[in-house]
């Protein structure tokens, strides 16, 4: 009597039984699959390259590119097949077994009975194939103009023999396939250029058919709606015939794509709002001298561009003519540079302030108030603390200074380089505009005329990329034209404009030497942008040539350009 096996070498009737009763079992208890059978990719092209090879038939075992193993322009079957299959509807779940947080319910898999998918495709389903589940169809979407129910695509990604489809006689019965959410990319365009409505839908357009009115064809990616008979060989756009649908295929309709660049423009017009123009702004800075190239008088090493001090105060008025100051330099260990500073005499310091004015601006030299009486308080300041109570328990302590006298001046600008009389913003009849170059402290009497000891020679540490804008630093006046002025005084500006880009200069005293570059643009993307970002990498421009009567784009890519020349071949002896 031979041995008891449930295994035999072949399959036999005991194997068919189960297979008819795992199949019913699907039949009955399963979900309908809409298959969009992958063909293989797209053939009739004529590259030259030969890791792009040309293929005479789809097949799905073809290789588009073999160099980076992809195949982008895939072709799908027009026909959609119809399986029975099952799988775990999932909750949202997070998925805490790694490190962080993961969501794990975009990826289902399915199974289905393998001989009823072997008779129903031909084949296997693989790597490549969409499916549609039909159950899953949105009737409700929130955007209430769309005509019919969305669609449920995912794409397999992985496929093998089901472990629990293994019956008694260790034959497999069921295929197991991963899937995952479709993309909208290119390798599906030949699915998701379809439009949503099916019902008038003739595929791609054909030039040996004509076309009723109220029907789509699908040409360029693109939906076209027939508005009139069409004969043989009319495509679009012609207007007579073809209207373009908009909005209607179902790429536009599944996908984000349109969402995500409506947000990464209004992105962008929102940076372009808050940064107008490339570079950052530097007019709102006031920039102190600067020591320079050709200062004869200071000692270059490890001083070029870096701020330098006044070199002498002049005062116009009463006051003697050989009233004025030197320059001298304060030190203390406790800091690690010095300080610059003007020394003046006694009697210049007597001068200064021993004058005093009315209300009507006389002198009054006999009524000085040499003394002004002050205040001198220590208060503390409590600690500011939350909604909670929360914050620090100490005060700040403070040092309180109130005069006791009539406050009525002096004004000035911050490092005393220009401020005359006229200046006081508090002063009856003040009409001058407070600028950038007037920062007014109470430090020097306003109706003594401090000379500027020149004008910045750099921008100093506040240049940068396309940050150039062709003025000059601190709004200094600056003449602009196609050649130098004949007289110039020590410290003026020019931009010549005859220049690209425009070229802002200063005059030393010798010779005109360069400042800045007019180089600041919008932060836009078209080709009247000087930036390197839309002049060099975003280039639109096209040259014209005359020998062959074609325009060619000045943006070539580097797979042009970098293109390997085939070796020539040796002469036979």
């Amino acid at each position: 009597m031979p041995k008891l096996s449930l295994y035999r070498s072949n399959k036999q009737n005991d194997y068919r039984f189960l297979d008819r009763t795992i199949a019913e079992q699907f039949t009955v208890g399963g979900t309908d699959l809409y298959i969009h059978k992958y063909l293989g990719p797209a053939t009739g092209d004529t590259s030259i390259d030969f890791t792009q090879p040309n293929y005479d038939i789809l097949s799905p075992l073809n290789i588009q590119d073999l160099l980076f193993l992809e195949n982008r322009d895939r072709k799908y079957d027009k026909n959609i097949y119809r399986l029975r299959g099952h799988y775990n509807v999932q909750n949202l779940d997070f998925d805490l077994s790694q490190f962080g947080l993961f969501l794990n319910n975009d990826i289902i898999f399915i199974t289905v009975h393998y001989n009823d998918m072997i008779d129903l495709v031909g084949r296997k389903l693989m790597v490549g194939d969409v499916l549609e589940l039909p159950h899953l169809l949105d009737y409700n979407p929130l955007n209430e103009t769309i005509p019919v129910a969305l669609k449920r695509f995912y794409q397999i990604t992985d496929s093998n023999y089901a472990s629990e489809g293994f019956s008694q006689t260790w034959y497999p019965h069921l295929w197991r396939i991963k899937c995952e959410p479709l993309v909208n990319s290119e390798e599906f365009t030949d699915i998701l250029k379809e439009p949503i409505n099916q019902d008038n839908y003739l595929g791609d357009w054909d030039p040996n058919k004509t076309y009723p009115p109220g029907y789509t064809i699908n040409f360029g990616d693109k939906i076209y709606e027939s508005i009139a008979e069409v004969p043989i060989g009319v495509k679009p756009p012609d207007p007579a015939y073809w209207v373009l649908k908009t909005n209607d295929s179902l790429a536009n309709i599944l996908s984000t794509y349109n969402k995500n660049i409506a947000i990464n423009d209004a992105a962008l017009q929102e940076a372009q709002r808050l940064v107008p123009k490339s570079g950052y702004d530097t007019s709102k800075l006031y920039i102190v001298p600067t020591y320079g190239l050709y200062d004869t008088n200071d000692t270059l090493s490890g001083k070029i561009n870096q701020p330098a001090p006044p070199i002498d105060v002049n005062i116009t008025g009463t006051l003697p003519s050989n009233t004025g100051g030197t320059v001298v330099l304060m030190r203390n260990p406790k800091f690690k540079y010095a300080s610059a500073g003007i020394k003046v005499s006694k009697e210049t310091l007597k001068s200064i302030w021993d004058l005093t004015a009315d209300s009507n601006g006389s002198l009054l030299e006999d009524k000085i108030n040499k003394f002004v009486s002050a205040s001198l308080e220590m208060i503390e300041e409590k600690a500011k603390l939350t909604e909670s109570g929360s914050g620090s328990v100490e005060t700040t302590k403070l040092l309180s200074v109130q005069s006791l006298g009539v406050v009525t001046g002096p004004y000035g600008t911050a490092d005393n380089t220009y401020a005359t009389a006229d200046q006081d913003p508090e002063a009856t009849g003040f009409t001058a505009d407070i600028t950038q170059q007037m920062d007014y402290r109470a430090d020097c009497d306003p109706r003594y005329q401090f000379i500027v000891r020149s004008s910045p020679r750099s921008f100093g540490y506040t240049s940068g990329y396309l940050s150039g804008d062709g003025q000059a630093p601190n709004g200094y006046p600056t003449g602009a034209g196609i050649a130098f002025p004949q007289n110039p005084q020590v410290g003026d500006y020019f931009l010549r404009i005859d220049y690209t880009p425009q070229i802002l200069y200063r005059w030393d005293g010798r010779l005109w030497v360069r400042i800045s570059e007019n180089v600041r643009t919008e932060t836009g993307f078209t080709i009247n942008d000087q930036s390197q970002l839309s002049g060099f990498i975003n280039n639109q421009a096209e040259i014209y040539l005359n020998n062959e009567q074609q325009f060619i784009p000045e943006a070539q890519p580097l797979s042009s350009v970098l293109m390997p020349t085939v070796d020539p071949v040796p002469p036979t002896p």
